[in-house]
Parts: C-alpha cells; sequence; structure tokens
C-alpha cells in the first residue's frame, strides 16, 4: 500500500503500479512452476522469459526515472497541478495485445531465468521504482522528460504509468500462454 500523504499524482500511478504487480504474481503464481519455465516450440516467449522481460524492462525504466527524478529535485521545483494522470497514454493501449510489438535486443530475456528468480528480481525492481517515487513526491514530476522507443517523450509520471500498462499487457500474454498450452 501506498505512504499516506503523498501527492496526489504520485499516489495514483503507485496504485497503478502496484495493482497491475499484484495481478502478475497472482496470475504467474497460479501456473504450476514446472509450465511456467517450459520453453516453448514454437519460438513464442515462455512464461518464465515474459517475466524475466518484465524485469529488464523494469530495471531500466526505474534507473531513468530516478536520473530524471534528480534533475528535479536539482532545480526544487515543486508540483503545482494534481490533476490525474492515468489517462494521459490510454491513446496508446499499451496493455491491450492488439498487435505484436518485437522487443529490442536490450530488454529480451537473456540470462534464462526460473519463473521465480524473475518475478524476485521483478519485485525489487518494482520496489525501488515505488521508493524513488514515493521520495519524489510532490516534485515537478511533469516537468522532465525521456524519449520512449515507441510512444515518444514520457515524464515521470507516465514513465510510471507505462511500467504499469507494459505490465499489464504481459499479464494478457501470459494467460493467453497459460490457455494454449492446456
Amino acid at each position: 500500500m501506498t505512504m499516506p500523504n503523498l501527492h496526489p499524482r504520485v499516489a495514483e500511478i503507485i496504485d497503478a503500479l502496484e495493482s497491475a504487480h499484484r495481478e502478475l504474481v497472482e496470475v504467474v503464481t497460479t501456473i504450476p512452476a514446472a509450465h511456467r519455465d517450459a520453453t516453448t516450440d514454437d519460438g513464442r516467449w515462455s512464461i518464465a522469459q515474459h517475466v524475466e522481460h518484465l524485469a529488464i524492462v523494469e530495471d531500466g525504466a526505474g534507473r531513468l526515472m530516478s536520473k530524471l527524478i534528480k534533475q528535479v529535485e536539482a532545480s526544487g521545483e515543486r508540483e503545482t497541478d494534481d490533476t490525474s494522470m492515468l489517462t494521459s497514454l490510454d491513446q496508446f493501449k499499451v496493455w491491450t495485445v492488439t498487435r505484436r510489438i518485437e522487443a529490442p535486443d536490450f530488454v529480451r530475456p537473456r540470462d534464462g531465468l526460473s519463473s521465480s528468480d524473475g518475478l524476485a528480481q521483478l519485485t525489487a525492481s518494482r520496489a525501488r521504482m515505488i521508493a524513488a517515487l514515493q521520495r519524489a513526491s510532490g516534485l515537478a514530476l511533469a516537468s522532465v522528460s525521456a524519449p520512449h522507443p515507441v510512444v515518444g517523450p514520457l515524464n515521470v509520471y507516465q514513465w510510471g504509468l507505462i511500467t504499469a500498462q507494459h505490465e499489464r499487457r504481459h499479464v494478457e500474454l501470459i494467460r493467453a500462454i497459460a490457455r494454449f498450452d492446456d
């Protein structure tokens, strides 16, 4: 759960991150471990590889967000807007699985992690991201941005939001794998 007295924008992003992560953990852990870690015969990523991909992506997004937060901290600029950011990326529908998106090499699974190890890494990355957002609460996090490779420039709030939406996308992909392989 989020800490009290967070800026409303930070609180809603943390809630989105926590909700998406709970859903992922619930879905992944209800699938037998042998099935989660089994490779596929058709070139699709295994469930474990989806989790490893998420861990890689979130570690990178968290490091980028921390870098952006440091820029805002240096400026001392405070947040003056408390309108919701939750719909700011809706036009991209990141959470939907309507088309295949090829992951760039730098975020492809590579270590052959088990789903359990991948979840542990992902959970640690998520905790660091949330802690950075909590510490930055009240700063003008919309005042800095960095480019996303698919959707363009995103501010700190949007980086957190797209991280949650990306995780929800992979929840749907994992559900599809579990159904297909039954």
